[in-house]
């Protein structure tokens, strides 16, 4: 009898150690990279870093998964790319990838000893992994090319080889429903902290770390263009979600997308507006009509606050005089009405004149060796009126063309066969669990968007961003564990 009263009592208290546990996680890892941000990350720190993630990460692979998607979307570029800075040198590991080590540690350890995660290695899989070795015969080729630099060489390898490691993380991590609500409920949680950065933005009159990505035109960034890119992701998963009434406070979940689309427009990311638009039109195509017929009507609403908000605005700023307050108000407006303009016309821009004479060079490069590509390390010269300079082939501002040029027919013919494999055996299952339904339809536009993005920013290139692509994929096939046959494969 004590036996079994000893035995329950520590069954109702393991929730509240699972949740105290994480919460540790969270606070622990948090401090740690703000002691970084404050004083720099020196070795004692990433010490530091380096033990907590190791108690906290390697007995629960799935928290790591949790911590990387939460710690990316809050610090950015203090996470994902802040290095290990000693007296003498500087060491390009990351923090991010001190997680992602020590979660697929832990992955191996717990599969070799419970052996409970079921592993799939279809067609998929082994597109990726062969995607995967080719991009090291390229590192490996790159290190006897005396014009590649062995240094971007080795950064190109990591997007190209070790954040895709994310995507078998996540598939072998999340592999039941709760798990995978889990997991997108976090993102859409986080996509709610991220509002408090677009109220600094709004009160500093300028946002934080918006320096990193200056603009090509006149005006401010209110919002960093990476918290923008994560908060369409965010805001694709919701409209999904409220498409088919999966929310119980229906109305201040339009208040939060309307304030998240509201901070996407205010970051200045014009191919960030695009990207949204087709994820959107996504949305739009694939939900069934009474879901669609919900969505528009929710969407004239909201856009009729919108305008009311507005109209508010500017009569109280005409009757009190309130001058400062017009003057940014007139000064958003203009800018953004510009950044809309320049969409369609491009001849006095100097980022879309950029990015087109980038690619004609590259195109003109690649023409020489298009089967292989001109390899990693890569500069091109570039002319732009005046200006010449040479730029990292990398760093080209399209993804799928940094891939083409970079590896040639063969590496992008790879990379579309894996995209191709994955889609196609996904919609195998994301139609025949309707609880699940709304959320692979969300995460479906958010990688559309995210690919459409990737047309205009080195997004694959940038471990920050690179890595939702490759984690959003994973949990996109994780339906074939969730929803399809149980038996290992």
């Amino acid at each position: 009898m004590a036996r079994a009263t000893l035995n329950q009592i520590a069954l109702n208290s393991q929730p509240s150690f699972g949740a105290t546990y994480n919460l540790l996680a969270y606070l622990y890892l948090a401090g740690f990279i703000i002691l970084g941000m404050a004083w720099g990350f020196s070795p004692l720190i990433y010490a530091l870093f380096l033990l907590a993630a190791m108690i906290f990460v390697l007995p629960s692979h799935f928290l790591g998964l949790q911590l990387i998607i939460f710690s990316t979307m809050i610090f950015e570029r203090w996470f994902a790319l802040q290095p290990l800075v000693t007296e003498y040198s500087i060491y390009k590991i990351y923090p991010l990838d001190l997680i992602i080590i020590w979660a697929l540690v832990g992955w191996l350890i717990n599969q070799i000893w419970r052996r409970k995660n079921i592993i799939i290695f279809g067609w998929t899989e082994k597109l990726l992994l062969a995607f995967m070795v080719l991009t090291g015969i390229y590192l490996i080729t790159s290190l006897f090319n005396i014009n590649a630099d062995p240094e971007v060489s080795g950064s190109t390898f990591k997007n190209y080889a070790f954040y895709p490691l994310l995507y078998f993380l996540t598939i072998y991590s999340v592999q039941t429903k709760e798990q995978f609500k889990n997991i997108l409920h976090l993102i859409l949680f986080t996509g709610v902290l991220i509002i408090g950065f677009l109220v600094i933005g709004l009160f500093r009159g300028e946002g934080l770390w918006t320096e990193f990505t200056p603009l090509s035109t006149l005006g401010i960034r209110f919002l960093a263009g990476t918290h923008a890119f994560y908060l369409m992701i965010a805001a694709l998963i919701a409209l999904s979600l409220l498409a088919f009434d999966r929310f119980r406070y229906k109305g201040l979940t339009t208040l939060i997308i309307i304030v998240w689309l509201s901070g996407i427009a205010l970051s200045l990311m014009r191919h960030l507006w695009l990207a949204l638009l087709v994820g959107l039109i996504f949305i739009l195509v694939l939900v069934p009509i009474t879901n669609r017929k919900n969505l528009i009507k929710l969407s004239i609403r909201s856009g009729s606050l919108i305008i009311t908000l507005i109209v508010v605005a500017v009569l109280l700023v005409n009757l009190f005089s309130l001058d400062n307050f017009s003057e940014v108000l007139n000064s958003s407006y203009k800018v953004i009405s510009e950044r809309i303009a320049s969409v369609f016309t491009s001849a006095n821009d100097t980022s879309i004149n950029w990015r087109l004479n980038f690619w004609q060079a590259a195109k003109n490069s690649w023409l020489e060796n298009p089967i292989l590509g001109l390899g990693f390390g890569q500069k091109l010269p570039l002319e732009l009126g005046d200006w010449q300079t040479f730029e990292e082939i990398r760093n080209i501002h399209n993804s799928p063309l940094a891939i083409a040029i970079q590896m040639g027919l063969i590496g992008i013919t790879l990379f579309g066969l894996f995209l191709l494999a994955e889609i196609s055996a996904g919609f195998k299952y994301i139609f025949k669990n309707e609880e699940l339904k709304p959320y692979y339809l969300g995460l479906l536009a958010a990688l559309t968007a995210i690919f459409s993005a990737s047309l205009f920013q080195p997004y694959l290139e940038t471990n920050l961003t690179g890595i939702f692509f490759w984690i959003l994929l994973g949990l996109f096939r994780s339906g074939l564990i969730i929803s399809g046959p149980k038996e290992r494969i």
